[in-house]
C-alpha cells in the first residue's frame, strides 16, 4: 500500500479494507472483536458506521469483522548499499531504517547508534527493494470468534437433558426439588412452567424426568500455575488461580478481585488461549446425587 507519490504508507501498522477502501485500523479495545477504521483528516468517513472516541480522543469508526475484506499488519523493508533495513518513517525525499544487518563495520561507518542496534535516514534515490510485508490478522480473529462461540466462552454451565434435547438448567433443585430448564421456545408438554419466571421460558422438571443433569468447567494452566476458567474479556481467556502460592500469584502479579460472594478475595488473570496449557473441560454429574 502505497500513497499516490508511491511512498510507504503506512510506514507499519494495521490496515482494513471496507468496502474496497483500505484504512488505517485498529482493535476496538472494549468492543472486542470489533475493528476500528482510523480515516486520516480530511477522508470521508467509512459508510453506515457510527464514530466512537478512544480514551486518548481519537475517533475511530468501529466495524464487526465479517463486515470487512481485510485486516492485516503493514512493515516495509528496504535495502540500502545492499543491507536491510525495516522502514519507520517515510518523506517525499528519504526514508529512515533501523537496521536489519549484522555487519558491526557498516553500522558504526554508516549509522546512528540507537538504544538497541542502529538506523539511519536515506536519500530516496539511493533505496533499492522496497517491499511491503503483511501478515494477515482477520483470519486468525475469525477463528477464535468461532472457537470461542463453541466452547460457550469457557464459562461454567449447568445442563440437563430431557427426551434427548439439551437444555441450559438450574444448577441446584429448589425447595421442591425440581430443577429449572431454560427451554426458549419450547414447550415440554410433561413439565411444568416455571410460576417464577414471567418470560415463560423455564420449565421444572424432576430429577427422575431427565435423562442427564450435569455441570462444566474449564481448567488450564498458565506459567505452571492452575487455573479455573470463569469466561473471556476481549477475547482473552479469564481464570480464578487456585493453586496456594502467595508468591505465584505476586511473582506473576495476578489480579486481586472480590468474589461473587462479596466476602472473599480470589486472584485472577487474563490471558490469550495460544498462552495457556493443558485446557480441559470437566462435567460433574448432579443427578448422582439427587
Amino acid at each position: 500500500m502505497t500513497d499516490p507519490a508511491g511512498h510507504p504508507f503506512p510506514v507499519r501498522g494495521e490496515v482494513a479494507a471496507f468496502h474496497g477502501d483500505l484504512y488505517q485500523a485498529r482493535a476496538a479495545v472494549g468492543l472486542w472483536p470489533y475493528v476500528e477504521l482510523l480515516p486520516e483528516p480530511g477522508r470521508p468517513a467509512p459508510a453506515d458506521l457510527a464514530p466512537r472516541e478512544a480514551a486518548d480522543g481519537s475517533v475511530g469508526y468501529p466495524v464487526a469483522p465479517e463486515r470487512l475484506e481485510a485486516w492485516y499488519t503493514v512493515q516495509w523493508t528496504f535495502r540500502w548499499h545492499d543491507e536491510l533495513f525495516e522502514c519507520t518513517a517515510a518523506t517525499p525525499t528519504t526514508l529512515s531504517g533501523n537496521y536489519l544487518g549484522s555487519d558491526e563495520h557498516f553500522a558504526k561507518e554508516h549509522l546512528k547508534r540507537r538504544v538497541i542496534g542502529y538506523r539511519g535516514v536515506f536519500p530516496r534515490h539511493e533505496i533499492t527493494e522496497l517491499a511491503e510485508h503483511r501478515e494477515d490478522l482477520l483470519q486468525p480473529l475469525r477463528a477464535l470468534v468461532r472457537r470461542l462461540a463453541e466452547a460457550d466462552h469457557f464459562r461454567p454451565q449447568t445442563y440437563a437433558v430431557h427426551h434427548g434435547q439439551t437444555y441450559p438448567a438450574a444448577a441446584e433443585a429448589d425447595a421442591s426439588g425440581l430443577i429449572a430448564l431454560t427451554t426458549g421456545h419450547d414447550r415440554p408438554e410433561d413439565l411444568g412452567a416455571d410460576p417464577r419466571d414471567p418470560s415463560a421460558e423455564h420449565f421444572l422438571a424432576a430429577p427422575e424426568q431427565l435423562d442427564a443433569w450435569y455441570r462444566t468447567h474449564w481448567t488450564f494452566r498458565w506459567q505452571g500455575g492452575p487455573f479455573d476458567a470463569i469466561g473471556t474479556v476481549d477475547g482473552r481467556i479469564k481464570g480464578v488461580y487456585t493453586g496456594g502460592s502467595w508468591g505465584f500469584a505476586d511473582t506473576w502479579q495476578l489480579t486481586r478481585e472480590t468474589g461473587p460472594d462479596a466476602v472473599h478475595t480470589r486472584y485472577t488473570v487474563e490471558v490469550d488461549l495460544d498462552g495457556v496449557t493443558d485446557l480441559e473441560q470437566h462435567r460433574t454429574d448432579l443427578l448422582a446425587n439427587q
